[in-house]
């Protein structure tokens, strides 16, 4: 009501791969315990910055113009950083729903990917991911 502790949280390049990554495990439309662990795990357990990226999208609640945010802030490292990570988190349960490929889309599109890139990201990361050849 009164603002007492809000905080502004500024836009960086590290909180907007936590901002993009909170997007996407919350994607089908909640954001489980297991899938904020997972969150925590990814930045090495540094709560703190899946925090900020919670907090930063309750307060910036127009998606498209994050993501154009984001996408302005990055360089071309930084956004392959993203985009492979995203699609990590994608495939991670083998399920990707239509809420999470429009999110990736909307990212990758807004970075400029081509379709050959994401294709390479796509076979490394579905590579990464088989662990039936070990049975």
């Amino acid at each position: 009501m009164f603002g007492f502790g809000k905080r502004d949280i500024e836009l960086t390049p590290y909180l907007s791969l936590a901002v993009a990554s909170v997007y996407m495990v919350a994607a089908d439309g909640s954001l489980a315990d297991e899938e904020m662990g997972q969150l925590i795990s990814m930045f090495g357990g540094d709560d703190a910055i899946v925090q900020d990226a919670v907090e930063y999208i309750k307060q910036n609640d127009d998606i498209e113009e994050t993501v154009a945010k984001i996408s302005e802030m990055l360089n071309s490292e930084q956004k392959e950083v993203v985009v492979i990570n995203l699609l990590d988190t994608l495939l991670a349960d083998g399920d990707a729903d239509e809420n999470e490929k429009e999110l990736f889309f909307m990212f990758s599109n807004s970075f400029g990917f081509e379709q050959s890139q994401l294709e390479v990201f796509f076979d490394v990361i579905s590579k990464k991911n088989n662990f039936g050849v070990f049975n």
